[in-house]
């Protein structure tokens, strides 16, 4: 479920750039995936934000060496706003939020693909090509690697999931058996 701070931030900045630039919403999309790979890097300077004896004026500082002349000016002057109402611990979920709005609009469908082994690229050329087909959007896929799976494979989509793990069969079997007997 979506909260009210990522929602009302996150509409905001999309319903800007689409009124402003709509063509900058991909480059800011861009731009905020980096600064939360940067911020999970550092988780320091989240904790950082949520410190009270840290004016609204030092953490606005922070930002400022950090990503001015960085990012678009959108992406900087959302990053300050966010450090100015204290609001930078929001900013993974905000994140995510606006980078679905942005998906939605452009057409393009996330795909999590959950194996116990990387992908070669013709197989994720040929799940890209189906899921296209299954959705009618632009695919981007992302790779998840876990080994409990045993072997299959996990698609995920929005809500939705295909489970076709072998570990999903088997636990499958296992209720089935367990009623038989019981």
């Amino acid at each position: 479920m979506t909260g009210i701070v990522e929602k009302n931030y996150g509409d905001a900045l999309f319903e800007l750039i689409l009124e402003e630039n709509a063509g900058m919403l991909k480059t800011v999309q861009g731009e905020l995936a980096s600064v939360g790979e940067i911020l999970e890097q550092v988780p320091e300077f989240i904790k950082l934000s949520k410190t009270p004896t840290v004016s609204a004026e030092e953490k606005m500082s922070l930002i400022k060496d950090a990503f001015e002349g960085r990012v678009s000016d959108y992406t900087y002057r959302f990053l300050m706003i966010l450090a100015e109402n204290g609001r930078l611990e929001f900013f993974g979920k905000i994140n995510r939020y606006f980078s679905s709005r942005c998906n939605e609009r452009l057409g393009i469908a996330e795909i999590t693909v959950v194996t116990t082994a990387p992908l070669s690229e013709e197989l994720k050329a040929k799940i890209k090509l189906k899921m296209t087909q299954v959705t009618g959007k632009t695919i981007t896929l992302k790779e998840e690697i876990d080994s409990s799976l045993i072997g299959g494979i996990v698609l995920k989509y929005g809500s939705k999931s295909f489970d076709g793990s072998v570990k999903a069969r088997l636990d499958a079997l296992k209720a089935e058996i367990g009623s038989v007997i019981c």
